[in-house]
């Protein structure tokens, strides 16, 4: 492809200068713009262009773009950003098809090109887009005690039934928890690890913590009288004890709620 090169420096040009980091984003941004054909990107890009050169002698594109005898070769970026630019230009332009008459219109369109060894080449690669997913990962372990935290709330519907409000209670708050986990902002990691019986330990990328843990409902006793005992369940053996400091625990046979060989109601709660 023919490129303009001008003379030697002390020749007669109006603007001769890389373009600044700001300019490179307005062109690499016409670069990836959302355009019907080849010629409108071609347009657009040589407009950021000579936009960005004239604003050093206060004025526009538009003011010559119309006028064969606007002189292009006038103005000069060096050699490095010319070619990245139609080298971005030429590869996107390809996806409509053959680009050689983009080529030589881009050839003939452009400002000159100057040999600079200061100026580097520019990344006029596609933008960044803004994240629009966040990423999980879970341990081995904490899928595990995923799984059984879904068994669980099988189990309690199955013992309780499926109208039993402790039922309900358990899954509407583990439905609550996955649902902040897969509502954390966009770009988000998030490391699940198991933290004890049907409980997980949240990290995040940025070194944020938390835990989703669950919480038994007790097993208190409703034998007649004013009895405020829970029962705890250690290697097997069932304990009666108060269900806090100055409770009455009367000494009569405890009748739990519940059947102590069923799966325990709860709730799953977030904590730090």
């Amino acid at each position: 492809m023919p490129v303009r090169f001008t003379a030697a420096p002390s020749a007669s040009y109006r603007v001769r200068r890389p373009l600044s980091t700001a300019e490179l984003d307005t062109v690499r941004q016409h670069l990836h713009a959302d355009v019907p054909d080849p010629q409108e990107l071609l347009n657009t890009v040589v407009a950021a262009v000579f936009t960005a050169l004239l604003t050093d002698v206060g004025e526009t594109y538009p003011d010559h773009e119309p006028d064969p005898r606007f002189e292009r070769g006038l103005y000069a970026i060096p050699i490095s950003q010319w070619t990245a630019i139609c080298l971005a230009l030429t590869s996107r332009a390809a996806t409509w098809g053959p680009t050689t008459t983009v080529e030589m219109d881009f050839a003939a369109l452009m400002p000159s090109a100057y040999d600079d060894p200061t100026a580097t080449t520019p990344d006029l690669g596609p933008p960044e887009q803004p994240a629009s997913s966040i990423h999980i990962e879970v341990t081995r372990e904490a899928a595990d005690t995923i799984a059984a935290c879904g068994r669980h709330i099988a189990a309690l519907a199955y013992a309780y039934g499926g109208l039993d409000l402790s039922f309900i209670a358990a899954a509407d708050t583990w439905s609550e928890q996955l649902t902040r986990l897969l509502s954390a902002p966009a770009g988000t990691r998030v490391v699940l690890h198991a933290d004890g019986p049907l409980s997980l330990l949240v990290s995040t990328g940025n070194g944020d913590q938390s835990r989703i843990t669950f919480r038994p409902s007790p097993t208190r006793c409703i034998a007649a009288g004013r009895c405020q005992a829970v029962a705890t369940t250690t290697g097997g053996v069932v304990l009666w004890q108060p269900d806090q400091p100055g409770a009455v625990v009367l000494d009569h046979e405890h009748e739990p709620d519940a059947a102590l060989d069923r799966p325990r109601p709860g709730t799953w709660i977030t904590q730090p």
